[in-house]
């Protein structure tokens, strides 16, 4: 990101298919950058995390400690 805004450059953040770990590790970066394309947890049937989320088309972090990800309870 720092190279890219030295250059001029705008920067997007995006992602494919992945749980919610790593869409929100990516999405702790997002106030740096231009665009952010974080819907990869929307793809996965079964997520067995919660992490992010969006409310009002915005992303919402999560307040737990470190990435604030946690495992979603496996129903029986």
């Amino acid at each position: 990101i720092h190279t890219a805004r030295a250059l001029g450059l705008k920067v997007m953040l995006g992602c494919m298919v992945e749980s919610a770990i790593l869409s929100t590790a990516a999405a702790h970066l997002s106030p740096l950058v231009d665009w952010a394309d974080l819907d990869g947890p929307f793809l996965v049937a079964q997520d067995p995390f919660a992490g992010m989320h969006y409310a009002g088309g915005k992303i919402v972090l999560p307040d737990g400690p470190g990435l604030g990800v946690v495992e979603k309870a496996v129903a029986a």
